[in-house]
């Protein structure tokens, strides 16, 4: 299945995307799809126009899957709004698929076109989605989500998907990133300019044939001597285009100047600004400085010669391409939110252009390669060495040895304060699947508290009915309230072994057995309990969302903690237990 934005009128040729699906599988597809708006109007009334956040379905027609599922994505806006739809589209597109038992979906970088929404807000949303999917549903036939990215957009997943990617390393889904046409001679054209260029985070880079001196925008760089009056190749076309009062400007900074650089006015130059840097070696360096004083001078846009490739320099201009680009690159990287927009080099030599649109495609190719094997990688999550091994179980109970160390561990917590009962047996259990939501909770949570103390080893005294949905499933909070609930309705875990081991808690079955579980809780930081609650408090009053993430009984000697999220307990080990 492909998802596909489009507007509220449904008109499929407005977009890129949309123009390039049409061609392909024929006019069918915008018939099918008006058919389709049609029968829902039927069924459901509502207005002439599609409603934001509606997804209609139609059939593949002449393209290669079966089903193609039509988006209606609102305009990009500041508020919440906006990011809201989207997400409700993506686990909408997400829940059409797992319905029609498919075993894949193809996600452009939707919205990013027309639409203005920005791609790293689209990737972070894509890649949460997905994983809230997995994770909470129960993923039966879908297997694999494939986001589709243009080629002018792979520089860019650097810095808008590969922190995601990162970040939701132990998706049961697997994550594939693809390409919609092999890699052409130049990574992309912009259609008024005919020159290559490649989206690089927040900025585009350009790369054009023409004279410097000839260039608009904030700024242009000059590459100059120590005493910033170098005449010679392009420094000459510069300082006698700016005219004498750039020169004595010059002159007068340069008494001045502490600094490898000194930025003057244009002068008689289209530019506002000139950037005077002396020259140095390492070009990726000097590039770097470039670019960090053009984003502290709020800058939008800067055009640089191709430095080093005059004929005093002669440097070897494939390294001078691959040194500036990967300048640009780590700069994007480490300042998303820069005012610089547009980077351009400025090619006086023809012959160069050729050297910098290889630069620029291999780039992008090693970029797709590395993304590939780092998304193989990253999905093979390391489960924890003490662990038997799993050949495809998702589950297995191990008994543990009495000699070995685990389980005196286990044995040593529990006799703290259960002296009086005999441990009969402790297990292990393996769920693969709650091991990695839970891990991948740990993470988020380590991320938004800043640090790593967040896991506490607890208590939880259950009966033998629910051993087998606790193994499968984990806690599960719906059964919150079936004993005393005085401080919310979350899932309760106690911090001595005697409170769970209450005939209340840890019910005997009809042979005497007890069970306790010793989990791994994510309690993080918490607050005062509230009898019916059902999240933890808010953190800040103004702040609807922003919550503690457990609640306990009490803030200075806690003997308990409640928490409200399923994924936010892994329950480690099962004690069997007697009077």
């Amino acid at each position: 299945v492909v998802v596909v934005s489009v507007g509220k009128d449904l008109q499929l040729d407005k977009g890129p995307l949309g123009r390039a699906l049409l061609s392909k599988a024929g006019p069918m597809l915008q018939t099918g799809l008006k058919k389709e708006a049609w029968r829902l109007l039927q069924e459901e009334g509502g207005g002439r126009t599609a409603e934001e956040g509606s997804v209609l379905k139609t059939k593949g027609y002449n393209l290669a899957c079966s089903v193609v599922l039509h988006a209606v994505v609102p305009v990009w806006s500041q508020k919440n709004t906006a990011s809201k739809v989207l997400g409700d589209i993506i686990t909408k597109c997400l829940e059409i698929a797992e319905e029609l038992s498919l075993k894949s979906i193809t996600f452009p970088a939707i919205g990013t076109g027309n639409l203005e929404f920005p791609r790293p807000v689209v990737a972070k949303l894509l890649f949460d989605k997905v994983f809230e999917f997995s994770s909470q549903n129960r993923v039966n036939s879908l297997e694999e989500v494939h986001f589709l990215l243009h080629t002018k957009d792979t520089a860019n997943i650097q810095v808008s998907y590969f922190p995601y990617v990162l970040h939701h390393h132990c998706l049961l889904l697997r994550i594939c990133i693809s390409f919609p046409a092999v890699f052409s001679p130049m990574p992309s054209t912009s259609a008024h300019s005919g020159v290559p260029e490649m989206t690089i985070g927040s900025i585009v880079f350009r790369v054009a044939e023409g004279d410097i001196t000839k260039e608009e925008g904030d700024a242009i760089v000059n590459i100059t001597n120590q005493a910033f009056n170098l005449k010679t190749g392009v420094s000459k076309a510069i300082l006698n285009g700016a005219g004498k009062a750039v020169e004595d400007e010059c002159a007068v900074l340069a008494q001045k100047a502490g600094k490898n650089y000194v930025i003057t006015q244009g002068g008689n130059l289209p530019c506002k600004n000139i950037m005077h840097f002396v020259s140095q070696d390492d070009i990726k360096s000097l590039v770097s400085e470039v670019l960090q004083e053009c984003d502290r001078q709020q800058y939008t846009s800067v055009a640089l010669p191709a430095i080093g490739t005059g004929l005093l320099a002669r440097r070897n201009p494939a390294e001078v391409a691959d040194n500036m680009i990967d300048a640009v690159t780590d700069f994007a990287k480490k300042n998303s939110a820069t005012s610089l927009k547009t980077i351009k080099v400025v090619i006086f030599q023809p012959h160069l252009m050729s050297v910098f649109q290889a630069s620029m495609q291999k780039r992008e190719k090693s970029t797709a390669t590395r993304l590939k094997l780092f998304v193989s990688k990253a999905y093979h999550m390391v489960l924890p060495p003490t662990w038997d091994h799993m050949e495809n179980e998702q589950l297995k109970i191990v008994e543990l040895k009495p000699d070995s160390r685990e389980y005196k561990d286990v044995q040593e917590r529990f006799l703290q304060t259960c002296q009086s009962f005999k441990i009969e047996k402790i297990e292990r259990v393996q769920n693969r699947y709650f091991w990695k939501t839970y891990q991948i909770k740990k993470y988020e949570m380590e991320k938004k508290n800043g640090h790593k103390n967040n896991e506490r080893l607890l208590f939880h005294g259950t009966s033998q009915e629910s051993l087998a949905l606790i193994n499968k499933h984990g806690f599960n909070r719906s059964y919150a309230g079936m004993h005393a609930a005085n401080f919310g309705n979350g899932t309760y875990f106690a911090v001595n072994a005697n409170y769970s081991a209450n005939d209340l808690y840890s019910k005997p079955d009809a042979n005497g057995r007890k069970y306790m579980y010793l989990a791994r809780v994510l309690v993080g930081e918490f607050s005062l309990g509230r009898k019916g609650s059902i999240t933890p408090a808010r953190k800040n009053l103004s702040n609807s969302v922003d919550l503690f993430d457990s609640s306990t009984d009490n803030m200075n000697h806690p003997s308990m903690f409640i928490i409200f999220n399923d994924i936010q307990a892994y329950p480690e080990y099962l004690i069997t237990f007697t009077k």
